[in-house]
């Protein structure tokens, strides 16, 4: 076996070996950093890098030199005249200021610097949009159980309500009202089929991955207590969105510089030698530097507008301060509400409308309630047990948010799912959910 071959099979092992290893659907944390390594933003982001850190060794470069050669002084009847006609050669050279060189150069590196925090930003913000995503296929998935194990005590119900019909103790009405709320539990049923598919595509869209790829059953998980945030809402100096902004002041103000060594402008030598062949060779050596006069018109709007541009930027780091904090403040009180509700239907609400459901169902099996009784107690049990599961899901996407903000992402998520009733955006936690059965 060749070596060359023998090289390119240990390649190709390599290869085959750094291929990415299937999702872990059931691990959010793992989905989500799926998603971040498989974000375009983020090549795009390594290839800026890249090319921002090659503009800092050209940035204070000294420009290439320029060659001559030519005739000089030639008579316009291309007679050659001795005295005066010369073959000239000759090269000359920009030299720009070290103070411009300098500024050139921090420019550049303060452009590298605010690509890198950008980078931060756009990982925190996948990896946020990842699990928001599969909490909301988490939070349907679980909602459309609940669904389905009270399709079944509805079925239950039909049957006695049908039962009692044949037997003279109920009107044909009380058959149809059973059926159409079992009826209204498939549309449910449906409804959130349709926000689990959508979720579905957000995440396969994130992840790069076909949208014919079906995503496995998730749950949302209950211990809800083993995760909370702290009562920190205030954004640290560190955070890369305001330190990306402090970034583009400090470069604003190299503009500024620039602008100003516009006043004293590069110097150009030039130097070249004359050959006469019947006379005395001749040398020359010019120094040429542009006279700064129209400085009203040249320099000082640019001066001006570095100023004016430095000042917005500045002015976009308390803007931006405030816009995250308000998205602290949402994500920390959307936590604190899912909180509370969790612990309340936990505890309160659904074990006592499971209770109600099966005590009136099995009353009116009994004849010793009506069937409105029935169906109001079942459809309060549908609508908290859903409900919880959208907490479960408000809660854990609510810490995602602020953690998210904190390690820079640059706007908060959570204000807008909130409001949802089915889906409150949110993300899980593991505790002790409520028997739904």
């Amino acid at each position: 076996m060749s070596t060359r071959f023998t090289a390119l099979l240990a390649l190709s092992l390599v290869a085959l070996a750094g291929k990415a290893q299937p999702i872990d659907w059931h691990d959010p944390s793992a989905v989500a950093q799926a998603a971040a390594n498989a974000h375009p933003s983020l090549r795009r982001i390594e290839a800026d890098a890249r090319g921002a850190k090659e503009r800092v060794t050209t940035a204070a470069s000294y420009p290439n030199p320029m060659l001559m050669g030519g005739i000089q002084d030639l008579q316009v009847d291309l007679s050659h005249d001795p005295m005066m006609t010369m073959y000239m050669v000759g090269a000359s050279q920009t030299i720009p200021r070290r103070s411009r060189r300098n500024a050139l150069r921090s420019a550049a590196e303060l452009d590298v610097r605010k690509i890198e925090l950008e980078a931060a930003s756009i990982r925190a913000e996948a990896e946020r949009d990842a699990i928001f995503s599969w909490y909301d296929i988490a939070a349907s998935d679980s909602q459309n159980r609940t669904l389905q194990e009270v399709g079944k005590a509805l079925d239950t119900l039909v049957a006695a309500v049908r039962a009692r019909y044949e037997s003279g103790n109920a009107i044909q009405a009380d058959i149809i009202r059973a059926q159409l709320q079992r009826s209204e539990v498939d549309h449910q049923i449906l409804a959130i089929t349709g926000i689990r598919r959508a979720a579905a595509a957000r995440l396969l869209a994130l992840l790069g991955l076909p949208l014919t790829i079906d995503i496995p059953q998730l749950h949302v998980s209950h211990a809800t207590e083993k995760v909370s945030i702290s009562d920190a809402r205030e954004i640290p100096d560190s955070h890369p969105a305001l330190m990306a902004l402090r970034t583009e002041v400090d470069r604003r103000e190299e503009e500024i510089r620039l602008a100003k060594l516009l006043g004293r402008p590069d110097i150009h030598v030039e130097a070249s030698y004359g050959l006469r062949p019947q006379e005395t060779d001749m040398v020359s050596l010019v120094a040429r530097m542009e006279l700064p006069l129209r400085r009203k018109t040249t320099i000082e709007p640019r001066v001006r507008e570095a100023i004016a541009l430095r000042d917005a930027a500045s002015a976009r780091i308390e803007e931006t301060r405030r816009a995250l904090v308000a998205d602290l403040g949402v994500a920390w009180e959307a936590h604190a509400e899912a909180t509370g509700q969790i612990e309340f239907h936990e505890q309160t609400l659904v074990p006592q409308s499971k209770l109600a459901f099966e005590s009136t169902r099995a009353a009116y099996e009994g004849g010793k309630t009506t069937l409105d009784a029935v169906l109001a107690s079942q459809a309060a049990y549908l609508r908290l047990g859903t409900d919880y599961y959208g907490f479960l899901a408000q809660h854990i996407k609510a810490v995602t948010d602020f953690n998210a903000i904190k390690r820079g992402a640059r706007a908060g998520a959570i204000a807008g799912s909130a409001a949802m009733s089915s889906q409150r955006a949110a993300a899980p936690m593991p505790s002790a959910a409520p028997e739904m059965r």
